[in-house]
């Protein structure tokens, strides 16, 4: 599968299309349903399952640190390839999560305004903590969507045969943030998009090293 910047290009105006879309009609809607129909009561037993993105996203310094001990080719072309992919992607996420600051979901942390919980829902534009999001304003991007594509799509990129099965992990732990009312379906979206251009970018770059450091 080669990727362009056509391609690229269709697939960003397609998650945008989609973010819109589900913004205006269906995240409310769909919010609603899993919270009255108690989904997450369901599938309470997978919450400590969907938590691993932090889990990547801390190690990632200390995997970088230690890269340089492990035998040159790809594995560890692919560890510093997902760690770059992360931290950049964390970064991004958090700045992001300041310019947009959107109510969340559900009431959860500090008497945040939320949808269910006082039908509060929308941008707030650039009240989030500047670099790290806000607990109260936080929503959009869904940062456990996109450091789940920022981890997986690059080893999807390095081995291809593996990029379906990478990418649809990574579509269930976005699925996971709607299903437990974390997320709207915008943020995962969102989301998801930003994690699937982090990789590409960062992929980029180093097969351009890569090809550097072989024709010198």
């Amino acid at each position: 599968m080669k990727i362009n910047q056509r391609s690229i290009l269709i697939f960003s105006m397609s998650m945008l299309i989609g973010i819109v879309v589900a913004y205006f009609f269906v995240d409310r809607p769909l919010c609603e349903w899993v919270y009255y129909h108690q989904i997450p009561s369901h599938i309470v037993f997978l919450q400590s399952i969907v938590e691993w993105p932090p889990v990547v996203t801390a190690l990632s310094p200390l995997l970088l640190l230690i890269s340089p001990l492990i035998r040159p080719g790809k594995a560890r072309d692919t560890l510093i390839l997902v760690c770059l992919t992360v931290l950049f992607c964390f970064v991004l996420k958090n700045e992001l999560k300041w310019v947009f600051s959107r109510y969340w979901p559900l009431t959860w942390i500090h008497n945040n305004p939320s949808w269910i919980g006082n039908h509060a829902y929308g941008f707030q534009w650039f009240k989030g903590a500047v670099f790290a999001g806000s607990d109260i304003t936080g929503s959009f991007p869904s940062g456990h969507t996109a450091i789940a594509f920022a981890t997986l799509v690059p080893i999807g990129l390095m081995y291809r045969r593996a990029l379906i099965l990478c990418i649809t992990l990574a579509c269930l732990e976005g699925l996971a943030m709607i299903t437990f009312d974390y997320h709207f379906l915008s943020d995962v979206l969102a989301g998801a998009w930003l994690g699937v251009i982090c990789s590409i970018i960062l992929k980029k770059i180093e097969s351009q090293a890569h090809c550097r450091s072989t024709v010198s």
